[in-house]
């Protein structure tokens, strides 16, 4: 049988950010962080970003000049290209691979992608590599964004 017999009889703990569990190294990270999120604040902007309700109440007749709105709209597709046109990659790892963790295929886009290409960038034998690029959805030819 439970020794307490209500909610409000039960204890309460402590948050977790007032227990100092993460060692020092995450805490100075943290403090960068946070400086360099508040000097990217104090720069000036021409435009606000859109909300997403902004992006829900515009017309769906606007053409977008973003593939991130037209992403936000569920009007983007992948369609397969060549690996320098590629908008995004999915790599699937050699069979030789498929441990739980590194077996999984990832797709990578931006950053990730960019260095992936990268010319002194070696990839295991194994590998495959599919590249595709956005396209907006709905256009017969899949038209790029």
């Amino acid at each position: 049988m439970s020794s307490y017999t209500s909610a409000n009889e039960r204890p309460t703990l402590p948050p977790l950010h007032t227990l100092n569990l993460l060692p020092p190294t995450y805490r100075r990270y943290d403090s960068l962080c946070a400086g360099r999120r508040a000097s990217s604040c104090t720069s000036s902007s021409r435009t606000p970003s859109p909300t997403p309700s902004d992006l829900s109440s515009s017309s769906s007749s606007s053409a977008s000049s973003s593939p991130l709105s037209a992403y936000a709209r569920g009007k983007l597709t992948l369609v397969p290209s060549s690996f320098a046109d590629a908008d995004a990659v999915v790599v699937v790892p050699p069979p030789s691979a498929a441990d739980a963790k590194h077996g999984k295929p990832l797709l990578l886009t931006g950053a990730a992608l960019a260095h992936l290409r990268h010319p002194q960038r070696q990839i295991a034998r194994g590998t495959r590599l599919h590249p595709y690029r956005f396209a907006r959805r709905g256009s017969g030819s899949g038209t790029p964004v």
